[in-house]
């Protein structure tokens, strides 16, 4: 993994991090997990279609979008 890598995974980890800081505080964690599943487990079935066709629609866009023109980059060197 490279520097810029690292980077991006300790930035989403702190952000992540405060984000759970600034909803629950600093509370027992063990209850806050509960509370966290418990918020999940009651969620609608159209949240999640409509969350999995979001991710649905970035991954294809990465693969149209992005890797072929990561891969033009690495062809000219």
């Amino acid at each position: 993994m490279d520097s810029r890598g690292l980077f991006d995974v300790a930035l989403v980890a702190l952000a992540g991090l405060l984000a759970y800081t600034e909803t629950f505080g600093f509370a027992s964690p063990r209850a806050t997990l509960e509370e966290i599943l418990a918020i999940v487990a009651g969620l609608d079935v159209r949240v999640y279609l409509v969350l999995g066709g979001v991710f649905g629609i970035c991954f294809v866009a990465y693969l149209t979008v992005y890797l072929p023109q990561k891969d033009a980059r690495t062809m000219q060197r």
